[in-house]
């Protein structure tokens, strides 16, 4: 049979493929797609990362405030084992630890050799656990293993409690329950000039000290310092008032292998204020809030520093950090915040210095 040439039907003849011309459109507009939507993608998944940092804060402070319906009392930002005659004593467990029966780590929490220090190897495996609760997704500050680049992060955390503008310690004379600033510097809080007499007149200082902060470091069991407060204690508001926010550079630390989510290192257990005493002393006419927020202690100023190495509010978010607050509510917090205005929100009894030096700004509608 004879084949019909195609030109006959009116079918005109076409090229198979494009020309480089063509191609090159192609991909001009591809390239201008992506160019369009890669930004938005990026931001897409970013604002998914930060509500995942956002909803672990706030499952955090449901934790604390279901801790403190049943023991009527806020954990301990650390405890430490001090026994005055005889053991072993030494950092025994932190907030965290307290806390894992209420975020769903019963288990972990029921292993845990509550007679033995935190750094003890059953105790130590179980602090290197992962627990994606514990660790902000914009956290990039992850473990690693040096020798092998792994990036295992086995025991992180991303998060702290409000310590407010320091701790307690035993003094090498022998004085128990000494205020001090993360800075070294000691808390004349009551400004009488005397700090750490292992005196009656240290009492002030201790009384004054629970009102700038929320969770302090006492000794398990033994060693003379219990100090703690409830929720039902925060005078201020508890929806202006800090209970637990970012900070990057705690977490684990390959080079102090004891550093986990379970140390109750105050340097790595809480964050704190600047001092806003000038040399400690809260005498008339030497208390500066807007220290409370600057310098080494001003939000996001550790950025760059070395894990363990920054004791203010970290965070990869851009212009601030979030912070979870006693009713349960999380917000961002300006890294720019006034500082009279952040050590009022830090402050749980605010109201209380009001006929002291140490008297803090009103804080309302934040």
């Amino acid at each position: 049979m004879k084949i019909q040439n195609s030109r006959m039907f009116g079918l005109a003849r076409y090229r198979d493929g494009f020309s480089f011309v063509e191609l090159l459109v192609v991909l001009f507009i591809v390239t201008l797609l992506m160019g369009l939507l890669f930004p938005a993608l990026m931001q897409v998944r970013e604002t998914s990362r930060k509500n995942q940092c956002r909803n672990n804060l706030r499952n955090l402070a449901l934790a604390v405030t279901s801790f403190d319906t049943t023991y009527r009392r806020l954990p301990a930002s650390g405890y430490i084992y001090d026994p005055d005659i005889s053991g072993e004593g030494g950092p025994h467990h932190n907030w965290v630890v307290d806390l894992l029966p209420y975020v769903e780590q019963k288990n972990l929490w029921e292993k845990w050799d509550f007679n033995k220090l935190y750094a003890a190897p059953e105790n130590l495996a179980l602090s290197k656990s992962y627990l994606p609760l514990l660790v902000c997704p914009v956290d990039i500050t992850a473990s690693r293993t040096k020798a092998t680049g792994s990036t295992e992060k086995g025991g992180d955390m991303s998060y702290v409690v409000n310590g407010g503008v320091g701790f307690t310690y035993r003094t090498s004379t022998g004085v128990g329950d000494c205020p001090k600033h993360p800075s070294h510097t000691h808390l004349d809080l009551d400004g009488d000039g005397m700090v750490c007499q292992g005196a009656i007149s240290d009492d002030a200082d201790r009384k004054l000290f629970t009102h700038l902060g929320v969770f302090f470091l006492e000794n398990w069991k033994e060693g003379g310092t219990s100090r703690h407060l409830s929720i039902a204690d925060i005078k201020d508001g508890t929806s202006q008032t800090f209970l637990i926010t970012e900070n990057i550079r705690v977490g684990f630390d390959p080079d102090r292998p004891t550093s986990t989510f379970a140390t109750p290192d105050p340097y790595l257990a809480a964050f704190y204020l600047g001092l806003p005493c000038k040399g400690g002393s809260c005498i008339a006419g030497s208390v500066d809030y807007q220290m409370a927020n600057a310098g080494a202690y001003r939000i996001n100023s550790g950025l760059r520093s070395p894990e363990g190495q920054s004791q203010s509010p970290n965070s990869f978010h851009e212009g601030g950090v979030n912070m979870a607050y006693a009713d349960g509510h999380v917000g961002f917090l300006s890294d720019r915040v006034d500082g009279g205005v952040y050590a009022a929100l830090a402050s749980p009894q605010g109201l209380d210095l009001s006929n002291t030096p140490l008297k803090q700004s009103i804080v309302s509608d934040f």
